[in-house]
């Protein structure tokens, strides 16, 4: 099991009304629609998506996928991520076990860089096009660390960047 990434950019809300399975179909002809993104507002993370409506349905103008991540590799690469961002090692407790983490102190604080991704499911949710605009300013800030730790790390520090530009045009990033 894993997680899919998907980056969106361009949303156009569809008119449509939906079919007693749940599908969305036009409103007159009654005929299924083709869409791009159904999303899921994640209750447990409030702001991330303001700018996005979640009972709706949307076409797109362009997309980008981050796939095959396995979540210990996730939780790996945003613990990396949190170090990079400067918060501190927290104790963190999992199953009986308490190791110290940078991403815990992301999750203890209110704010900071990448703290909207480090401090969001690693499992589904929708960080919306606002939101996306300051991930994106914040990997644009931090190019220069992540491109000294190399390797694995920065290429797939370049990949969501990339998904966070391209979200921060009318658009969000998916986590499926």
């Amino acid at each position: 099991m894993g997680i899919d990434i998907t980056a969106y950019e361009g949303l156009t809300k569809i008119d449509c009304v939906f079919d007693a399975g749940g599908e969305p179909i036009d409103p007159v002809t009654r005929e299924a629609l083709e869409y791009d993104l159904r999303p899921y507002i994640n209750p447990d993370f409030a702001g991330r998506a303001d700018d996005i409506e979640e009972k709706a349905v949307y076409k797109c103008a362009d997309s980008l996928s981050l796939s095959g991540w396995g979540y210990g590799r996730y939780n790996a690469w945003r613990e990396q991520l949190a170090q990079l961002g400067g918060y501190p090692a927290t104790a963190h407790t999992i199953y009986g076990v308490t190791y110290q983490r940078h991403d815990a102190g992301a999750w203890a604080a209110a704010e900071g860089p990448f703290w909207e991704q480090i401090n969001f499911s690693d499992c589904e949710g929708t960080i919306g096009t606002a939101i996306s605009a300051k991930l994106a300013k914040d990997f644009a800030d931090h190019a220069a660390g992540a491109e000294a730790i190399g390797g694995h790390f920065y290429a797939v520090y370049q990949e969501f960047r990339d998904a966070f530009e391209m979200a921060a045009k009318n658009g969000c990033v998916r986590f499926h």
